[in-house]
């Protein structure tokens, strides 16, 4: 409990005063800042909403799939005055053939996960606001060392204050464990935990045929040591605070279609001096692109932006990382009970790999959904993630396939099947494996 207290506070004042003033704006009746993952469904969202996240999956689960379902199969939720709770729990049943991520004497374990859930809705005219609570017990049939409690707490909204103008905020808060695939990891007893604030603040103003937008936000990640046979792993220099400050700007060209200019900043602030072999790893950096943004209402939506990226690091012994950088993200739906969500992006990502900068992340995926009925959704996914490491030659590619089913029996209860498979191949060969999972679950909702 101590170290949660510890944890969910900030450390940097600018941190402090960006949650007081998204908290007092949420008094102020803000809500919902709109969902960025694939699953919104522009039939019944009102717009598609494209995901921007680079970063691969670190688990087979996507909840958001029984949103999906026709509206008689969604959960009706407890009514608190202008308020929706929506309590859920969910069990799962999983496999996975390869929990360590190894490439050779790989461990396979069973992994039985209960999830509890609630969100908290509000919803006015010219404002959402939406609160999410949700724990994820995960134990392990034979290696115990892997069993983990983990937990998320997010808060957004959305305040239109005319038609034109809008304002937004988020905070979120997250204890997870870190995935033992990630190059990152350090391979001990137990996973590594992760500690992650990120709270974000901004805007959007319509002024005939141009839009602007503005956002602004920081994120603190803090991991725990690790336990090994020898000792303890000391992680303590990978704690950072990152910054970033990003602003779009559209001009309508004819309907359906937009000229669109992004830029960003960024600052990544390590708390200690120099990581473990010396090396000062605080960086700035900045992107910019431009493209064009297609908004078809009922069969196409997203953007196709190529600029500059580059990272400026202060030790001068790093390589910076620079050069093109792209993004390309669409909603397509080919009929009403079809989506498809194509994606590609080059970014960079940070890492504390031995003698590495940075890492320029390459990642192309596609995500489709069917409704077969209107209680049976199937659902497909298949990413590439290339990852450059710069300063090292280490360079590896991560491939990801799942497959899933989900069945509602009514609005109060459903199960799903999923198949997932990932392989990784590094120029490091120890850091090359190959997962398999196969689950189950049972989600009751109100």
């Amino acid at each position: 409990m101590m170290r949660l207290l510890k944890l969910g506070t900030w450390r940097q004042s600018s941190v402090i005063g960006l949650s007081v003033l998204m908290s007092c704006t949420a008094l102020a009746q803000m809500p919902t800042r709109p969902d960025t993952s694939p699953g919104q469904d522009p039939r019944r969202a009102g717009g598609a909403k494209i995901t921007t996240d680079p970063n691969p999956p670190t688990n087979i689960k996507e909840s958001d799939d029984t949103e999906q379902l026709a509206d008689r199969y969604q959960p009706k939720g407890i009514t608190l005055g202008k308020f929706l709770l929506l309590p859920k729990v969910e069990i799962d049943q999983t496999y996975n053939d390869n929990i360590y991520a190894t490439q050779h004497n790989t461990k396979g374990d069973f992994i039985t996960v209960v999830r509890p859930e609630a969100t908290l809705r509000l919803k006015e005219p010219n404002y959402t606001w939406n609160t999410n609570v949700q724990a994820e017990l995960n134990q392990y049939w034979k290696y115990t060392d892997d069993n983990n409690v983990q937990g998320r707490f997010s808060t957004d909204g959305l305040y239109e204050i005319n038609r034109d103008l809008e304002v937004n905020g988020s905070y979120n808060f997250s204890a997870l464990v870190e995935d033992r695939g990630a190059d990152d990891a350090v391979q001990g007893k137990e996973p590594t935990k992760l500690w992650m604030n990120d709270g974000r603040l901004g805007g959007k103003v319509r002024q005939g045929r141009y839009t602007f937008g503005l956002d602004a936000g920081v994120t603190s990640y803090s991991y725990d040591n690790v336990p090994t046979t020898l000792g303890t792993i000391d992680n303590s220099d990978r704690d950072r605070t990152q910054f970033l400050v990003s602003g779009r700007a559209s001009y309508e060209i004819f309907p359906g279609y937009a000229a669109v200019l992004a830029a960003s900043v960024n600052q990544r602030d390590y708390d200690r001096a120099t990581d473990r072999a010396g090396y000062n790893r605080d960086s700035k950096g900045y992107r910019i692109e431009g493209g064009i943004g297609v908004d078809l209402a009922e069969t196409i939506r997203g953007d196709f932006l190529v600029g500059y990226l580059s990272q400026d690091y202060k030790d001068k012994r790093f390589q910076d990382p620079a050069g093109l950088a792209f993004k390309a993200s669409f909603n397509w739906t080919p009929s009403r009970l079809t989506l498809v969500v194509p994606t590609l992006e080059r970014s960079i990502q940070e890492t504390t790999v031995l003698n590495a900068s940075g890492m320029v992340r390459t990642s192309a995926s596609v995500l489709v959904r069917h409704e077969y009925a209107r209680n049976i959704l199937l659902t497909g996914f298949g990413g590439i993630y290339y990852d450059d490491f710069k300063g090292l030659n280490r360079d590896s590619v991560l491939y990801e396939l799942r497959g899933r089913v989900t069945y509602a029996f009514n609005e109060n209860v459903f199960v799903s099947a999923e198949l997932a498979h990932r392989t990784k191949d590094s120029e490091l060969t120890a850091r090359s494996f190959s997962q398999n999972f196969i689950g189950l679950r049972l989600g009751l909702q109100m």
